[in-house]
């Protein structure tokens, strides 16, 4: 009985210690299908609307802007293995930049935080979480 107790155990601790240290959280950018998947993955764990907002612009503005450099290679290699605050803040550096710089695509704006409020504001309210759920939907 002690053998098997130990096998079980043994076998528990194969299977569960993965996925527990498997760096949930943490983009996964190996491909452009893994790192949407793991942009999905993030925003459903961000329990503030305006942050997973955020953090749906930051991950847009990051491909525009590192496709544009040198391509979706760049683009992965500059999301992958970064947490969701990571991820705005690198937007946020790259957007500010750009302003300071002149960049047409971000004149109407002063900062990130600008611009996130005008297209949050923009935003139809039904794309995040605070859509008032009807008993007919």
């Amino acid at each position: 009985m002690k053998p098997l107790i130990a096998l079980l155990v043994i076998l528990a601790v194969i299977f569960v210690l993965p996925v527990t240290c498997s760096g949930r959280g943490k983009m996964q950018a190996s491909s452009l299908r893994s790192a949407y998947k793991s942009a999905r993955l993030m925003k459903n764990y961000i329990h503030d609307d305006a942050k997973s907002l955020e953090f749906q612009i930051a991950f847009g503005t990051l491909q525009k802007i590192k496709t544009e450099e040198g391509g979706t290679k760049a683009f992965l290699d500059s999301i992958d293995g970064k947490k969701a605050d990571e991820i705005i803040a690198l937007a946020r550096e790259e957007v500010d930049k750009r302003i300071a710089q002149g960049d047409k695509r971000f004149a109407k704006y002063k900062s990130w935080e600008d611009m996130v409020q005008q297209l949050i504001k923009d935003t139809p309210k039904v794309l995040g979480r605070e859509r008032e759920q009807r008993a007919f939907d």
